[in-house]
């Protein structure tokens, strides 16, 4: 029976890397891209045409998935389009523009917990992981709050929401990528929070794109990986 099982998931994730590759390219590639751009060419300033291409392969990835259930499509299929929002509004201009890019992000990370809350798994071995969640989230609160301002209560209500989602994928069946995803990109939402807030300029953006768009490609990919399926009888 365990061989069984374990030959389900290898058919399954050879057919996720076969299905996922020319997606997952084009991400990587205009995220290289990107990122080299703010290094070496800081004041391009239509770089926001490349910085949305990331999730725009996503959202293509996910209208042509096959065997992705209607709900889950549309679902993963808002997630990338509002991070794809979000990215166009905060690279066009990341002062002037914060509270929309923030509110498109917001509404992102609930497609993204609409997605995983109805795959959640009850006692999950992963539950552990959310009181992490909780105390890492609880404590970025704590520092932060005496440098918001009058933006404490927009960022408080993005914290919860990022919050739920986290939780909400840790406690699904979902890939291990997918959760390391969801970890890294409430650790960029963290370091650009930082770097806005509390040290401007530090860490520099270059980096905290960096693993914006690691924990974006692994959640986003990550959540079109089947879970694991019991051999049949």
């Amino acid at each position: 029976m365990v061989r069984g099982v374990n030959a389900l998931i290898v058919n399954d994730l050879a057919g996720w890397r076969g299905a996922a590759r020319p997606y997952a390219l084009v991400f990587l590639l205009a995220t290289v891209v990107f990122v080299a751009g703010k290094v070496w060419v800081p004041g391009f300033g239509a770089s926001f045409v490349i910085k949305v291409i990331p999730a725009l392969s996503l959202a293509l990835a996910a209208t042509r998935w096959p065997g992705l259930a209607r709900r889950a499509r549309i679902t993963l299929l808002a997630a990338a389009l509002l991070c794809g929002a979000g990215d166009v509004i905060l690279d066009l201009d990341r002062g002037r523009y914060f509270v929309p890019g923030l509110v498109a992000f917001l509404l992102a990370h609930l497609s993204f917990s609409a997605h995983f809350w109805p795959r959640r798994v009850a006692a999950s071995p992963r539950r552990w992981g959310v009181l992490a969640v909780l105390i890492f989230c609880a404590g970025m609160t704590a520092l932060l709050w005496p440098h918001l301002g009058a933006l404490r209560l927009p960022v408080l209500a993005y914290i919860a929401v990022i919050t739920l989602m986290v939780s909400a994928v840790i406690m699904s069946d979902a890939h291990p990528l997918a959760v390391a995803g969801s970890v890294a990109f409430m650790l960029s939402d963290a370091l650009l929070a930082w770097a806005k807030f509390v040290s401007p300029g530090w860490p520099p953006q270059p980096f905290n794109v960096s693993v914006y768009f690691l924990g974006l490609g692994l959640l986003g990919f990550g959540a079109l990986i089947p879970p694991s399926r019991p051999a049949p009888t």
